[in-house]
């Protein structure tokens, strides 16, 4: 795992690449504080460098990796576990190496296909191939979007960087607020690529590959979710084993590393049998961590990974986390994060990663399994849709308008939305087109529900509803937000977390499976509770519970007292935000409770951004 930087076709000389680079690559050390690497091509007017992460053949990894002869080069932030494979592949065709490096399979496997060897690679990566012969520059984003890639074309070249600090670091880039990326956010939770929050700075696409060359700029999607429907039926006693092989491979090949591996665990089954499995293949005691929240027992799990931890006979560590933390952790959270987002607990995983990089590089987690095997309730709520047609949809958004009830609210917006796939998103929105038109003193054009939207072509290969609604739990939420979040929590302290619910085989297991198999009764992930014999009884049997904030400490006392003064004494005159909507905001949610949170913690973290990002507004 490391940070990447680059530079390609500048309008600078040769030293001021190097200081740009420099620049770039200290920005994010975090990312990789072991060793340091760059490389200008000067008649390219280019140059790539790479703070990594060692993690993979410690002596021999070091990037850029160049091909034999020095003139491919490659940086690479992720993993590709398929690289024994691919190796092998590429010897017999004559290719010689000169480490074990993942990152040296794909110089050689460019050289050997060209563009289409993303196709063929299985893991998590945000890659760059600099390719001196022809002159050209190629950026790549992994299917699922596990790691982040960003970039911006400015009037002086084409920048890259794994984090948007790289490229303000540069000195080439201005940070400027993209105020349609902040609507999208206080639509969601979250900024959906290719906007980033910054004017100019776009990210890759999960899938999705860009090549630079004296012809411009030109992207293509070597990857798309799409369901696929025609796979023959089989029982499910082998569906089940189909999984539990595919799961158990992909555990395996996670667990492959010169440094040591640990796992995160919340409790729940998905976290819980990436770490069962983790211990019947690792060589070495295997190290567990989780959050403990004293504070609330409704969302406190500590029981049950005790329970598990004590089955498989692993190191644990509980680390607490208390919500009179946040003033301190915010502002952390939202530095490392970047894009404002509030999808999954950021502040507590920052914590949690904190103090799991004190004894580990690496940790699986159980990420991706609920956005392929259907883990959440709202995949099953099906009885407002079959009123849908027979509402008059004017009046139920007059009404949604009106009401004071958020829960309210989102029944009637579901009712008035004019499609199923709004209806879909409107289970999600924060704000209105009105709300956020009274809320923001800058506001800027936006179509609202469009850019959330999934694409035609996996909406097209949705067989049922259950899909759709996957549809736009893979490619939205869980790519924008909940990947985002772990990805920046972690590597802000220099640790990575692999997810072999993302593996490429479970992945396309997931897309092939009938939905029959996902969702059964009121219950989401039914052929995962298949494979409970190989938890406790108390995990196996338990209902999906997000890992979530500890929401009653929340609404009353210190932490409710910090929200109402840091948003009210931010307010600055002429500022993003108005202060009457601020007020009305933080009235409403002691009002109603848990139900206004999402509002209240959209707020807090944009304004922590601006205070970052933008301290004018």
């Amino acid at each position: 795992m490391c940070g990447i930087v680059g530079v390609f076709a500048a309008d600078l000389g040769v030293a001021e690449i190097r200081e740009a680079l420099d620049r770039m690559m200290q920005a994010v050390v975090h990312r990789g504080p072991d060793e340091a690497g760059s490389l200008i091509f000067g008649h390219h007017r280019a140059g790539i460098g790479c703070r990594r992460l060692s993690i993979l053949d410690l002596e021999h990894g070091s990037q850029p990796m160049p091909n034999e002869d020095a003139t491919v080069h490659v940086v690479l932030n992720g993993e590709i576990y398929n690289h024994c494979e691919l190796r092998a592949e590429l010897e017999q065709k004559g290719h010689t190496f000169r480490s074990r490096s993942d990152t040296e399979v794909i110089v050689h496997m460019y050289e050997e296909w060209g563009d289409e060897c993303l196709e063929a690679l299985s893991g998590m990566f945000g890659l760059a191939i600099l390719d001196s012969r022809s002159g050209r520059l190629l950026l790549a984003r992994d299917r699922c979007g596990m790691k982040p890639l960003y970039f911006t074309r400015t009037p002086r070249g084409f920048l890259f960087a794994s984090e948007i600090k790289g490229l303000l670091a540069s000195g080439l880039v201005p940070a400027e607020p993209d105020l349609a990326a902040v609507d999208s956010f206080l639509t969601v939770g979250y900024v959906p690529a290719p906007r980033t929050g910054f004017r100019g700075v776009k990210k890759l696409e999960p899938g999705e590959a860009l090549t630079v060359d004296a012809h411009g700029v030109t992207s293509r999607v070597f990857w798309r979710v799409r369901f696929d429907n025609a796979k023959p039926p089989a029982t499910e006693q082998e569906y089940a084993h189909e999984l539990e092989s595919r799961l158990s491979a992909a555990v395996k090949s996670h667990l492959v590393a010169d440094v040591p591996v640990g796992a995160f665990i919340s409790g729940g089954m998905d976290s819980s049998l990436v770490a069962a499995l983790a211990v019947e293949h690792a060589t070495y005691p295997l190290k567990t961590f989780s959050v403990v929240f004293p504070e609330d027992n409704s969302v406190d799990e500590s029981r049950y990974s005790r329970e598990l931890v004590q089955q498989l006979g692993t190191e644990h560590h509980e680390i607490e986390f208390r919500i009179s933390e946040a003033p301190d952790l915010l502002p952390k959270m939202v530095r490392h994060l970047e894009e404002p987002s509030t999808v999954g607990p950021g502040m507590a995983t920052y914590k949690l990663a904190s103090a799991a990089a004190r004894h580990v590089k690496v940790v699986l987690s159980g990420e991706g399994s609920d956005e392929i095997f259907a883990g959440y309730a709202w995949l099953g709520s099906e009885g407002y849709y079959r009123i849908r047609p027979f509402v008059p949809r004017s009046f139920m958004w007059k009404l949604a308008e009106h009401s004071r009830s958020l829960r309210v609210r989102r029944v009637l917006r579901t009712l008035a939305a004019p499609d199923e796939v709004s209806a879909d998103i409107e289970w999600f929105r924060i704000m209105t087109s009105n709300e956020k038109a009274r809320a923001l003193r800058l506001t800027a054009p936006s179509s609202d529900l469009d850019p959330i939207r999934p694409h035609p072509d996996t909406l097209a290969s949705s067989a049922d509803i259950l899909q759709r609604r996957l549809a736009l739990d893979f490619t939205r939420r869980l790519a924008n937000g909940i990947l985002l979040m772990g990805d920046k929590m972690t590597m802000a302290h220099s640790l990575e977390a692999r997810m072999p619910f993302l593996d490429r085989g479970v992945v396309d297991f997931g897309l092939a499976l009938p939905s029959r198999m996902k969702w059964r009764g009121k219950r989401g992930k039914y052929i995962l509770s298949l494979l409970a014999n190989r938890l406790p009884p108390e995990i196996a049997g338990r209902r999906k519970r997000g890992f979530q904030y500890p929401i009653r400490s929340m609404q009353r006392g210190p932490f409710a007292d910090f929200a109402r003064a840091y948003l009210l004494d931010s307010a600055k005159p002429g500022g993003l935000i108005d202060r009457p909507f601020l007020e009305s905001a933080l009235a409403q949610w002691q009002g109603e409770g848990p139900s206004g949170l999402r509002l209240i913690t959209a707020l807090l973290t944009l304004r922590a951004w601006c205070n970052e990002f933008f301290p004018a507004l």
